[in-house]
């Protein structure tokens, strides 16, 4: 994760949070001129003493020095290091304790831009259902050139795609700590031989600048996978720009075809549901854009919203908040509410309780002038309970933040002053 980056911020708090200046007061009575000069005393960031880590408003529930990624199973949660070890932990009674489940291990070969990557994937498995992870860097093996970093979930095919299991791969190694990851690669997955095979055709698939297949040509997420219903479909930005992997989108067809069909063109962003009431996702039109429903072949407006979509809005998964206004919008239900006295202009992060009731916002803040830079994060309720926080060190932003449960939210911290040890942090508000 980016424990460089504390070290250095640490680093620099150490040296130049000191706060120290030279006023100057020229008086002209009497013709003379006198020249105060004052010095403060140094003001020190204190880690221990931060308004932050003693702060009435949240309850500390509990830290050991792991960074704690959702599995699929609820209260089940992962922890995986750069060198390829994944453990698994369970979530109750404010503390995450060892898994009691089995960990079990198979070993598996991706084939990526006619390389293969050996990849090892530690499993468990409950309610009949398998689910794991898997991380590769360049140092495991030398006969992978184009990859450096490739990280793999093990997860049960959505209904749509048959039984089985999928293999979804990552090669973005800036994303190792997001809880919620844009997968680049879909494998079919024999699970008992340990065999992955490529569902879509690489045909006419263009090689980015660094040697690889374009990572925009199959997209999903674990939230859209969760959400496919009885449908086969995945997302691809193949016939954008890549700069617009992620923002724009085509909904296609599983399939092997040279040219997958398309079902929907051009979405906004990768929010996608498919469920009895059919399609769901957001499209830009000349008004703003709109929250769609495809039903039969026929698309209808469920809720135009003005403005600009990554401007003005902020979205975590089903929610929708307008940073202005702040409505937040249920975009399954239709159903809003309004947050009440915050300021969200300038947040970068957002993430919402599952029962939409709470929120987090978070923003990734500016060097002051004594070069140390200062992050803000809000706690809020709809009903107008908050919490407001802005000094350093407040969270990694290599990370997200996660919602154990509806009344408290996990965020990666530095664990003390110096930044060297770095961890998962739940907390009530």
């Amino acid at each position: 994760m980016n424990t460089k980056t504390l070290k250095i911020l640490t680093a620099v708090l150490a040296v130049l949070m000191i706060v120290s200046g030279v006023v100057f007061f020229i008086s002209s009575k009497g013709g003379d001129t006198q020249i105060i000069n004052k010095d403060p005393e140094p003001v020190a960031y204190s880690y221990e003493q931060s308004e932050y880590s003693l702060s009435t408003a949240l309850s500390v529930k509990g830290a050991n020095g792991e960074i704690y990624l959702p599995t699929d199973f609820a209260g089940v949660y992962y922890s995986a290091s750069l060198n390829g070890e994944v453990k698994f932990f369970e979530y109750a009674n404010g503390a995450m304790n060892p898994s009691a489940l089995e960990v079990k291990t198979v070993k598996a070969n991706l084939k990526a831009t006619y390389e293969t990557i050996p990849v090892t994937v530690s499993y468990i498995e409950k309610d009949g259902k398998a689910c794991g992870y898997g991380v590769f860097t360049s140092d495991m093996s030398k006969d992978v050139d184009v990859y450096s970093y490739a990280f793999v979930k093990l997860t049960a095919k959505p209904a749509g795609y048959g039984e089985g299991y999928l293999l979804l791969a990552d090669f973005d190694k800036n994303n190792f700590y997001k809880a919620e990851k844009l997968y680049s690669e879909i494998y079919n997955f024999n699970l008992a031989k340990g065999t992955a095979s490529t569902y879509v055709s690489n045909h006419t698939r263009m090689i980015d600048k660094n040697g690889s297949f374009r990572q925009d040509w199959t997209l999903l997420t674990d939230d859209l996978v969760k959400n496919l219903g009885d449908s086969k479909y995945f997302l691809s930005s193949r016939y954008y720009n890549e700069s617009d992997k992620g923002r724009r989108s085509d909904v296609m067809e599983l399939s092997n075809a040279y040219r997958p069909k398309i079902v929907v063109r051009d979405i906004l962003g990768v929010w996608f549901v498919s469920d009895n009431n059919g399609m769901h996702y957001l499209k830009k039109n000349e008004n703003g854009f709109a929250n769609m429903n495809l039903v039969n072949g026929e698309e209808r407006v469920l809720t135009q919203f003005e403005g600009d979509y990554y401007n003005d809005y902020m979205q975590c998964g089903k929610y929708l908040i307008n940073k202005n206004s702040l409505v937040m919008t249920d975009l399954m239900t239709g159903t809003t509410q309004t947050f009440k006295d915050i300021n969200i202009s300038s947040a970068d992060v957002f993430s919402v309780s599952p029962d939409g009731t709470k929120a987090v916002f978070a923003s990734y803040g500016e060097v002051n002038a004594n070069g140390a830079k200062v992050q803000s994060i809000i706690y809020c309720t709809a009903d107008g309970t908050k919490a407001v926080f802005a000094e350093p060190l407040l969270f990694d932003e290599a990370a997200g933040f996660v919602w154990p449960d509806n009344s408290c939210v996990m965020s990666v911290r530095a664990l003390d002053g110096t930044g060297a040890k770095v961890g998962s942090v739940v907390y009530t508000f």
